[in-house]
């Protein structure tokens, strides 16, 4: 097999068809769909892979007429009647579901019916913040005792739609990710109604993965979460900093912080740096303009460092040589190499992952005049054989760079990576 062809060349390369899990090591899911429509020796083998996820959107994407009349019939539950019709008993390979937001109790009874043992499920909102699930939703959760994994996108559900039940998840879970599609989660906690996530506290012992969407969540696992290790906070309004770090402090078993701000303080990023073994923070949004930043306390724990904000380039500095233990650091969208005083940098960084897009002749020039990065990995807007031809006619040969070697990388990407020839 040729592997430096692209992935979805390599398939048609082989003479014959190997075993199952060297199959998986190559294809996507859409892949082995094709596969298990052409090839009857895999068929059996692959209705795990294949059937494994299910969404109710894309049934919907191809069935927009019927659907638009079970809409109007008030009968969207019977969508569930053509699964059970289709798969029969390979529903049984089925562990996760993404389902649209608005489900009745009728819809939430024959889901349950159908697919009882489901590990996943993920719930999708219109896009606005203000969307609810339904009755629907507790009639599901209240009966799956085999979930792991929550998935909720512009879900918005107060308590007291449900009579102010005190908790509504199942405490099987071990990962519960809230997004939203305009990035933060609005929530105004003055008001004495509170959200159906304002519920979990310390008796959840399985949660490994969470998102925090309010004060109040910070403060009911402030006693400490033993398994917990990752967390993402997305906040809109003021995260009370005493209740942050009072999390932090109960729960040094953290290993990955991600932080998704309206509004940062100087203490919060001292409480964050202050913490002795997280491993990794993600700054993803947050306003840092007008920010100023005195002396900053030395991590050692923090080995990966990802920015994906618009930080003015002092701060980032100093945020990076804040971190003394720091092996990747990853700038995304909003900063270009060229934006940081790079002599600045008091020690050598392993990794460096440049995702803007934007790369210059100047940018590959100082990079290998630096010599601060063991590994430089950067996205492309270009196709690499344009990008190679750029750097050609700008009269730089860049296979003779003094320090550093290109890697091609066959990812449909277009990414390089930089590999210092001295170590």
């Amino acid at each position: 097999m040729n592997i430096k062809q692209p992935k979805e060349d390599q398939a048609a390369c082989w003479e014959y068809l190997p075993d199952i899990n060297t199959l998986l090591e190559y294809l996507d899911r859409e892949d082995l769909i094709e596969l298990s429509k052409c090839c009857k020796r895999y068929r059996n083998q692959l209705d795990y892979q294949v059937l494994e996820k299910l969404s109710i959107y894309s049934w919907i994407e191809n069935n927009k007429d019927i659907y638009y009349e079970l809409i109007d019939s008030k009968d969207v539950k019977k969508a569930l009647e053509f699964l059970k019709i289709d798969l029969g008993s390979k529903l049984k390979f089925v562990k996760e579901f993404k389902l649209y937001y608005n489900i009745d109790c009728g819809f939430a009874q024959m889901f349950l019916n159908l697919l009882p043992n489901i590990r996943t499920l993920s719930l999708n909102g219109t896009g606005k913040y203000d969307c609810c699930a339904g009755k629907g939703l507790t009639t599901i959760l209240k009966c799956m005792e085999h979930l792991e994994h929550l998935y909720f996108c512009d879900i918005n559900d107060r308590n007291d739609y449900y009579g102010n039940k005190k908790q509504i998840f199942p405490k099987s879970i071990k990962t519960f990710k809230i997004g939203c599609y305009y990035g933060l989660f609005y929530y105004d906690e003055d008001d004495e109604d509170t959200l159906i996530y304002d519920t979990i506290n310390i008796s959840y012992t399985n949660l490994y993965s969470l998102t925090i969407v309010s004060n109040r969540t910070l403060q009911n696992l402030s006693l400490g979460m033993p398994n917990l290790k990752e967390v993402k906070i997305i906040k809109c309004g003021s995260l009370d900093e005493s209740k942050f770090e009072k999390f932090l402090k109960a729960n040094p078993q953290l290993r990955i912080l991600n932080t998704l701000l309206e509004d940062y303080s100087e203490e919060i990023i001292k409480t964050v740096l202050s913490c002795k073994y997280l491993e990794c923070w993600y700054i993803d949004y947050g306003p840092w303009e007008g920010l100023k930043l005195n002396k900053l306390p030395y991590n050692y724990s923090i080995k990966h460092l990802k920015i994906n904000t618009d930080i003015p380039a002092p701060l980032v500095l100093q945020l990076i040589n804040s971190c003394k233990s720091l092996e990747t650091l990853e700038l995304n969208n909003y900063h270009r190499f060229s934006d940081l005083d790079w002599s600045k940098l008091e020690r050598k960084i392993n990794y460096l992952k440049l995702l803007s897009g934007y790369i210059t002749l100047n940018d590959i020039k100082k990079i290998d005049s630096l010599m601060s990065f063991n590994k430089v990995h950067f996205a492309l807007r270009v196709s690499f054989e344009d990008f190679i031809g750029k750097f050609n006619t700008e009269k730089i040969n860049i296979d003779k760079l003094l320090n550093y070697k290109f890697i091609p990388s066959i990812s449909k990407y277009c990414t390089l990576k930089l590999i210092n020839k001295t170590d």
